[in-house]
C-alpha cells in the first residue's frame, strides 16, 4: 500500500521514489485528486513539450511520456 505522503511527492526516508521503467529516472505526480496519484517520467527525454511540434523526436518523447505513466490508488481509512 502506497502512502499518503505521496500526494505531496515526499517521501519518508523509508520509502524508494517511484522511478521509470523505461530509463530509470524518478517519477513525478503529474495529477492529483481524491484517492488517486498519476506519476509520469521526469526525465528530459520524456518532456515533449520541450520539442518541435509533428517531429519525430517530439513523438518518440511522447511515447515515452505515456509509458511512464504510474497510477496510484490511496485509501483513506
Amino acid at each position: 500500500m502506497q502512502s499518503l505522503n505521496e500526494v505531496t511527492g515526499e517521501f519518508p526516508s523509508s520509502m524508494t521514489p517511484l522511478t521509470c521503467a523505461i530509463c530509470g529516472q524518478a517519477l513525478y505526480p503529474t495529477d492529483k485528486g481524491n484517492c488517486e496519484v498519476t506519476y509520469h517520467c521526469s526525465s528530459p527525454d520524456a518532456r515533449f513539450w520541450d520539442f518541435d511540434r509533428g517531429t519525430v523526436a517530439q513523438h518518440k518523447a511522447k511515447e515515452h511520456w505515456d509509458r511512464s505513466i504510474r497510477e496510484v490508488f490511496l485509501n483513506r481509512g
